[in-house]
């Protein structure tokens, strides 16, 4: 399998505002919550971060109830079967903020306690709004169904594997698994999602 489809999205650590309401819920905080010691983690942590992204559009065949069959991969789900009803094709995604923000966790973790608290919720946080820019820029003029993420619903981690390597993402992003299904660098994410058939599409629904 070519790698001819899968397109590759970076940005700097500039260009992603990281969204203060995922920030307050993973430090417990209210959404006006700050501090010079936050603000010290983020500096440091846009120092090290480096948010990628590969990505293609496949098709999807939802004839059989209760199946999502990718052509590379068939999901058994009935939680992603209804999120991709009415869908034909989708995105599938894999993001990530690089290792060079696992190894400073890493060190923070001996370090400093509060600190590595901080800067994990900010990474954290920072990973999901920078998913959040993939998909806005790729529902431009392409409306979309919410993202899915295997891990959610009934989505097996282990369907992590087949979308790894349809978006070769060891040689584009670095991404590994491990026997658990978690993937390295830390701070990724996986995810599906279903864009919406047009009107003509539509008709020969059932």
């Amino acid at each position: 399998m070519t790698h001819q489809d899968v397109q590759i999205f970076t940005a700097a650590a500039a260009e992603i505002t990281i969204n203060r309401r995922e920030l307050a819920a993973r430090l417990h905080t209210d959404r006006q919550f700050d501090s010079p010691a936050l603000a010290a983690c983020q500096q440091r942590l846009e120092q090290v971060i480096s948010y990628r992204c590969a990505y293609c559009r496949v098709p999807v065949d939802l004839t059989q109830e209760n199946v999502c069959d990718f052509g590379f991969m068939t999901i058994p789900s009935r939680s992603l079967y209804r999120s991709l009803r009415g869908c034909r094709e989708v995105y599938v995604m894999a993001l990530t903020t690089g290792i060079a923000v696992d190894r400073l966790l890493a060190r923070l973790n001996v370090t400093s306690q509060a600190e590595h608290f901080m800067t994990d919720a900010l990474s954290s946080a920072a990973v999901e709004s920078f998913c959040d820019a993939v998909c806005q820029r790729l529902r431009e003029g392409v409306p979309c169904v919410p993202r899915f993420s295997p891990g959610y619903g009934d989505v097996s981690l282990s369907f992590q594997v087949p979308l790894l390597q349809r978006l070769h993402a060891y040689e584009h992003l670095g991404i590994t698994l491990n026997a658990a299904y978690l993937m390295t660098p830390v701070k990724s994410i996986t995810a599906i999602m279903g864009i919406c058939a047009s009107d003509d599409q539509k008709e020969g629904d059932v």
